[in-house]
């Protein structure tokens, strides 16, 4: 993995730190704090639905604002380590991080928006908002300049504890960038006539992996790992790698072992120091990634992170298989002219190890994955 950055290195903190943030400091444990945290990003995410509204109409799936709710998500777990939740509540942190988040990615949101949208979440029913577009002449009521007036306080106090950083990188956009052109590297493997479904290379599911289906998985298992502390404990390359290892354990419903084992073959797209010898997996990053998925496992077990992901978590086996793994990307082919470099090392037309191809059914839809896609939307 490249080196960290400055400003990267001091988002970045250890296990420990979790045990000794502020609110920790004031009597509040860190399961609840974590629950905590997931409360005020959920809160975030409906206030962005809602405020949405009004600008796109309705958008259930609120694509124009994915940037922002990943950031704000990032956002929470930062401020929470330099400030405590017993002196910043859930329902005033969240408008706050959004109204932030939005401006950071170039997709704002209007205040009056958001502050319409707190006052139709938290205030009781029948509490009016302001809507200047509809009553040019009405002036805002006092709940309404109660909530503008805290938010831009909080948003200073924000700004502070974040040491005014506005730097946040998200793991998704770095695994859609890895997972680039796997269907035109599929498409090259079918034409020359070799097609390795999911029961002729090894794998239990009949409907292999694509760009379309990562990206698809890939945003939801990014989106629900956010709710975690993840954001604040791994580098992004870390975290899309091994999100690419989980959705390659859930569709071939294999352990995470296998599914990283997999994996480490596009191991260099991530930017990631892995290798393989024989069945183990090895290099400079593998005790991070595994640290990680261990971690992204052990959140969703805890239903920190969607619970229901953890049905297609496949548990490890007792004892080790003296079976070899079957290979999940990577052709066995004889060298030929073509792909024998005169290093005499067998190399591919991908920057990656050896050579990998990728390689799909296109047609078969696995009724189990299928099931996943349902949950997860």
């Amino acid at each position: 993995m490249k080196d960290l950055r400055p400003v990267e290195k001091q988002w970045l903190f250890p296990h420990s730190a979790l045990n000794s943030t502020p609110s920790l400091d004031d009597g509040i444990n860190l399961q609840t704090e974590l629950k905590r945290r997931k409360v005020v990003i959920e809160y975030m995410r409906s206030l962005a639905l809602r405020a949405n509204v009004f600008v796109n109409g309705d958008d259930p799936e609120c694509s124009r604002l994915r940037g922002s709710m990943l950031v704000g998500s990032t956002l929470v777990h930062r401020f929470y380590m330099r400030r405590s939740l017993k002196d910043f509540s859930e329902k005033l942190i969240a408008p706050t991080v959004l109204f932030l988040a939005t401006k950071i990615e170039e997709e704002p949101l209007k205040l009056r928006h958001i502050v319409n949208s707190c006052i139709a979440k938290f205030e009781p029913q029948g509490t009016r908002g302001w809507y200047p577009d509809k009553n040019p002449h009405e002036q805002p009521p006092r709940e309404y300049r109660t909530w503008e007036k805290s938010i831009l306080a909080t948003e200073e106090v924000l700004l502070e504890a974040l040491c005014f950083d506005m730097a946040v990188d998200q793991p998704y956009p770095t695994l859609l960038r890895s997972v680039s052109g796997l269907d035109e590297v599929i498409s090259k493997v079918s034409s020359n006539g070799i097609d390795y479904n999911g029961i002729e290379n090894g794998t239990k599911s009949k409907e292999n992996l694509s760009e379309g289906r990562i990206t698809e998985l890939g945003w939801t298992v990014t989106s629900e790992s956010s709710l975690s502390p993840l954001p604040i404990l791994y580098p992004v390359s870390i975290i899309s790698f091994v999100i690419f290892t989980i959705i390659i354990s859930m569709i071939d419903q294999i352990p995470p072992s296998q599914g990283l084992w997999n994996a480490s073959e596009l191991s260099e797209r991530f930017g990631l120091d892995l290798g393989r010898k024989g069945d183990h997996v090895l290099g400079c990053d593998l005790d991070m990634v595994k640290a990680c998925l261990e971690d992204l496992i052990r959140y969703i077990k805890q239903g920190l992170i969607l619970d229901d992901l953890k049905k297609y978590i496949v548990e490890e086996p007792g004892q080790q298989t003296e079976e070899p793994y079957p290979k999940r990307f990577t052709l066995d082919v004889a060298p030929n002219k073509e792909n024998l470099g005169t290093d005499g090392v067998l190399h591919g037309k991908m920057e990656i190890d050896h050579e990998v191809n990728m390689t799909t059914n296109g047609n078969a839809q696995n009724t189990e994955s299928k099931a996943i896609t349902d949950v997860v939307y």
